[in-house]
C-alpha cells in the first residue's frame, strides 16, 4: 500500500540520517534491521501470496434486497478453500444505474478466508435500482504491506433493491376495471363458457351432460378469457431516487390491489407497449426488467379509447387517452 510504502521510507531515511550524525555499531545495527524488515517479510509472506494469488478468491452479494436493509459484500477463497492472506485488498466499482448513483468500495482483510469475511455498506441499499458490482483490482500484499501480487478476480453481480409497498392517496376504481365479456379461443364476444368435445384429460365435472345426452356426445364446457376494460398504469418517473422509491412504492401497493381483485396489472411502456402483470411474482420480476430497461410480458396495443392510472411525483390521478 502506498501510506506503508510512504512510512517506511521516511522511517528508513530517518535511520539513514541517524547513522550519518551517530556512527556506531548501534547506528549500523539500526540500518540493516531496518532493511532487512521488509525483505524478511516478503520471503516469509511470498509462499502465501503465490498460492492465494493461484487459488483466487471469489466476492459475492445478496441476489435481492428490500430497500433500508442491510447490505452486505462478502469475500471467500473460491470452492470453499481456506485461503491464509497475509494482507489483501480489493476495490470494487458500483454502480446503480436506475437511480444513477456510484462509488467505490474497498475490502481489505487480515487472515484465513476459512468462512467469508463480510463488509457492511447500507448505502447501496438506500434507493430501489440494480446495484451492479465489479472489480477494479485485487492484491494480496506481504505482512508490511509493501509488496504485492495482483489476483486476477473476475466480479461482475447484482442485487435488486426493491421497494416496500406503500397505500396511495387515490386507489383505482374497481367499477372502472369490471369485466365487459368473456372471449373464447376463437375470439368475439360468449358466455362464461365455451363449449367443445370432450377431449382425453378433461374433468368429469366439466361435461354439461345436458348437451351431451341431447347430441349424444360428450360436450365440455370450458370457461373463457375473461375481457376487462381498458385501464392501464403509468409511472411518471423523475430525475429524484427518493421521489422514484415512493412512486415503486405506491405501484406495488396498487399493482398487488388489481391482482386481488382478479384483474391483471396492465402498465405502459414506451410508445404502445403494454406489460402484464398477474401475480407478485411477475411483479418481483417486471421490477427487475423495469431496473434493466428490459421488455417484461410486453404486446402492443390500441391505447384508445382508454382509462390511465398514472402514479407520480406527489400523488395519483385517472384520466381518459
Amino acid at each position: 500500500m502506498i501510506k506503508n510504502i510512504v512510512i517506511y521510507l521516511l522511517l528508513l531515511i530517518s535511520v539513514f540520517v541517524f547513522n550519518i550524525f551517530y556512527f556506531g555499531w548501534f547506528s549500523w545495527f539500526l540500518l540493516v534491521l531496518t532493511i532487512a524488515v521488509p525483505l524478511v517479510s516478503l520471503l516469509v509472506s511470498l509462499p502465501f501470496m503465490i498460492n492465494g494469488a493461484v487459488n483466487g478468491v471469489l466476492v459475492f452479494t445478496h441476489d435481492s434486497l428490500n430497500i433500508g436493509d442491510d447490505f452486505y459484500v462478502g469475500v471467500t477463497g473460491k470452492k470453499g478453500r481456506a485461503v491464509f492472506c497475509p494482507r489483501i485488498k480489493i476495490r470494487l466499482n458500483v454502480k446503480n444505474d436506475f437511480c444513477n448513483k456510484s462509488e467505490k468500495m474497498k475490502i481489505i482483510y487480515s487472515g484465513t478466508l476459512k468462512k467469508p469475511f463480510y463488509t457492511k455498506n447500507n448505502r447501496l441499499s438506500k434507493h430501489c435500482g440494480s446495484v451492479n458490482i465489479t472489480a477494479k483490482y485485487a492484491k494480496i500484499y506481504d505482512f508490511t504491506g509493501i509488496f504485492f501480487i495482483p489476483i486476477k478476480l473476475d466480479c461482475n453481480i447484482s442485487c435488486d433493491i426493491m421497494p416496500k409497498t406503500k397505500k396511495p392517496s387515490v386507489l383505482p376504481d374497481s367499477s372502472k376495471i369490471s369485466i365487459l365479456g368473456y372471449k373464447p379461443k376463437n375470439g368475439g364476444f360468449s358466455d362464461y363458457y365455451e363449449l367443445r368435445q370432450y377431449q382425453s384429460g378433461d374433468s368429469l365435472k366439466n361435461i354439461h351432460w345436458k348437451l351431451s345426452s341431447k347430441y349424444d356426445d360428450l360436450i365440455v364446457r370450458e370457461p373463457s378469457t375473461p375481457i376487462y376494460r381498458q385501464f392501464y398504469v403509468r409511472l411518471l418517473f423523475t430525475q429524484t431516487p427518493e421521489i422514484n422509491d415512493d412512486i415503486l412504492a405506491r405501484f406495488m401497493y396498487v399493482c398487488n390491489y388489481l391482482n386481488k381483485g382478479g384483474a391483471p396489472c396492465l402498465v405502459i411502456n414506451d410508445g404502445r407497449g403494454i406489460s402484464s402483470i398477474s401475480n407478485p411474482s411477475e411483479l418481483r420480476e417486471f421490477i427487475k426488467a423495469l431496473y434493466r430497461n428490459q421488455p417484461f410480458n410486453t404486446h402492443f396495443t390500441d391505447l384508445a379509447p382508454s382509462l390511465v392510472y398514472a402514479i407520480g411525483e406527489s400523488s395519483e390521478e385517472v384520466s381518459g387517452v
